[in-house]
């Protein structure tokens, strides 16, 4: 519970360009700026070398919403496995087929346990002239052995840089 609290303290701060996600991964907002009629979005996700436990999985949902809800962009989400999670994963996929029901992830990273890394999230989109009000957020769910998950939410604060 502290580790939350600490969470919460740290994005209250006024710390709004990186949001720590709980379990050693922090997501930096490089770029959310709109350019030639669209939305450019450039985020840097750091995951820990022991960011997840060998079985457990988070899944990053970047959102743009505006502070109303009534207009909501959803892009592709990141998908970062423990070792023992993604061998389920492609066991899974191997004896049903490739994603046979489940949306495909911008990244799949997979935590070795040894080495921090370092991944680019690159999206651009159709600009829409609700988006200048809106602001990102990041779902975080994570999977733990036996199905379970917890739903975590960050908003980087900050909203869509428009130059005209």
């Amino acid at each position: 519970m502290k580790r939350y609290f600490l969470l919460l303290l740290f994005l209250m701060a006024g710390l709004s360009l990186r949001a720590q996600i709980v379990g050693d991964v922090a997501v930096t907002r490089r770029v959310l700026a709109e350019r030639d009629g669209k939305l450019h979005m450039e985020l840097e996700i750091t995951v820990s070398r022991n960011a997840v436990t060998r079985s457990q999985s988070w899944t990053i949902l970047p959102e743009l919403s505006t502070p109303d809800r009534r207009s909501v962009k959803l892009f592709p989400h990141v998908l970062i496995n423990g070792r023992y999670q993604q061998h389920m994963m492609e066991r899974r996929r191997k004896l049903t087929g490739s994603y046979w029901a489940e949306r495909q992830p911008y990244l799949t990273i997979n935590v070795d346990g040894r080495t921090d890394q370092t991944f680019r999230y690159v999206m651009t989109v159709p600009y829409e002239s609700w988006m200048a009000r809106a602001t990102l957020v990041l779902r975080q769910i994570q999977t733990s052995p036996g199905g379970k998950r917890r739903v975590f939410t960050v908003d980087v604060n900050g909203a869509v840089d428009t130059q005209r």
